[in-house]
């Protein structure tokens, strides 16, 4: 089976190198950098709803990451452990996942805080995130 996915935008976003430099490790440690999804023109109508002050899940493509392995060693740990239960870039298929806060929107571009991603990034999708009963739904 062959998988084909056509990005529907591209990130805008501060950060340029892939590393410990200075890109937070996870979408919810930086609530004040802001980024831009600047959508395909022709998908442009399925964001139309997409209102500031809500939250989203992007899905979108690890583009620089080469190659992958099964094992990870999570940050600030000695031990190898299964990469499907990290957030390494580094995975079979390179798909990745964060929790935004859009605060614009402007048809094609979308803008959100919650950045975690390179600038360039290939978007695959955006679903809207519904909170938990945990979290107070």
């Amino acid at each position: 089976m062959e998988i084909v996915m056509k990005p529907i935008g591209t990130i805008r976003s501060p950060y340029t190198e892939p590393g410990r430099g200075g890109i937070p490790r996870q979408s919810i440690y930086d609530n004040e950098t802001t980024a831009v999804i600047e959508l395909e023109p022709e998908f442009a109508e399925g964001a139309s709803n997409i209102a500031p002050g809500t939250y989203g899940v992007i899905l979108f493509n690890f583009h620089r990451s080469e190659g992958y392995s099964l094992k990870a060693r999570p940050h600030g740990t000695g031990e190898a452990v299964g990469v499907f239960s990290t957030r390494s870039p580094r995975r079979p298929n390179g798909i990745g996942m964060s929790v935004v806060k859009f605060t614009k929107n402007d048809g094609t571009r979308l803008e959100f805080v919650g950045v975690d991603m390179l600038d360039g990034t290939p978007v695959l999708d955006i679903k809207p995130y519904v909170k938990t009963p945990e979290e107070g739904c």
